[in-house]
């Protein structure tokens, strides 16, 4: 029978609570990635401001996007970091 962790065994690779939402992309550029982040949630936020300016109550949905697009921005980078840094490397002991 197939067990369902056994590719997780197979390639050694620990899970984390990230794992799965983001792409390897992501993984590797993650500076990149949350700046990208930080620019699109601004456009939302100036999209948002514009539609609701123009009496569209609908608008507030872009300051949902942009809440969620800034807060990966500050925090997906402290969710992975830096492999080579000295306190992880402390942990690993």
């Amino acid at each position: 029978m197939y067990n369902s962790t056994e590719h997780r065994q197979s390639t050694g690779v620990a899970s984390s609570p990230g794992r799965g939402t983001f792409t390897g992309f992501g993984a590797r550029h993650v500076e990149g990635v949350a700046v990208s982040r930080w620019v699109a949630a601004v456009c939302f936020v100036i999209a948002g401001a514009l539609v609701v300016a123009f009496g569209h109550w609908w608008g507030l949905v872009f300051f949902v996007a942009a809440a969620l697009n800034g807060s990966l921005a500050y925090l997906v980078p402290h969710w992975n970091p830096p492999r080579n840094t000295l306190n992880n490397a402390k942990r690993s002991v």
